[in-house]
């Protein structure tokens, strides 16, 4: 059966009805500023009631995550006390880990042991990128938590989907890219990959998907039934929907 998520953002935060068809909330905002963790509990509680059957699953503090070239810095206000150099891919260091004590409130806060982890286009194919993913991975799964990781920059979905399979992570990767589908095979109705999440986003100034991207996010579900589809952007809850009504769930 489909999996239907949500990550929500600033853009999509808003209030409204309870919805019992996500299953999974991403909560981008703990990327960017993570909330003190009787704050982060408070804002669980309030996705929770809007998302009455989704688990949440924080991402990770860019200051883990992302090089201050990844451009995220500029984007928040709380960091801790340390160089500005120490902070961010995936280093390990004291910096790094004690960033990473603020992400771990946010999962406890959460209920949840699953992190998202956004790697920004510092964190290469290489061999330094693939050792600080796989040292990451690893200590985050002698903690219990697992990870679903979202490369960006030059990771390209055959190259990302192996090395995850490697890891024993769960890939999520966009489904489309420059608002055209990015198909495993050329004819073929897959997208991406068999295993991976789907991030759905619409592409432009509007942001939407159109019909001919649902369609072709209802034709890799025909082939692969139980795939997970995570609908981003400010018009994600209203993709979600319609995305819904034309699988007919």
């Amino acid at each position: 059966m489909v999996g239907l998520g949500l990550l929500l953002s600033a853009e999509n935060a808003r209030a409204g009805a309870p919805d019992t068809r996500v299953g999974l909330v991403l909560l981008e905002r703990t990327l960017l500023d993570p909330p003190r963790l009787s704050a982060m509990q408070r804002w669980s509680e309030v996705v929770r009631r809007r998302y009455p059957a989704a688990t949440l699953l924080p991402y990770v503090w860019h200051l883990v995550s992302h090089a201050r070239e990844d451009g995220l810095r500029q984007r928040s206000a709380r960091r801790p006390a340390g160089e500005e150099h120490e902070f961010g891919g995936l280093q390990n260091n004291d910096a790094v880990r004690h960033a990473w004590d603020v992400t771990r409130l946010c999962v406890q806060a959460s209920g949840g042991q699953r992190v998202v982890l956004r790697t920004g286009a510092s964190v290469t194919p290489g061999a330094l990128g693939r050792k600080r993913i796989r040292e990451f991975v690893q200590a985050r799964r002698d903690e219990g938590i697992d990870v679903v990781w979202e490369p960006e920059g030059l990771w390209e979905p055959d190259v990302a989907q192996e090395f995850a399979r490697q890891l024993g992570v769960t890939l999520l990767y966009g489904a489309f890219e420059g608002g055209r589908p990015r198909y495993e095979r050329e004819g073929d109705d897959v997208l991406v990959g068999a295993h991976a999440w789907l991030r759905a986003d619409g592409a432009g100034p509007s942001r939407r998907l159109d019909g001919a991207q649902l369609d072709a996010l209802a034709m890799h579900v025909e082939a692969l039934p139980d795939t997970t589809v995570i609908f981003a952007g400010p018009r994600a809850p209203a993709h979600l929907s319609a995305f819904s009504q034309l699988l007919g769930s």
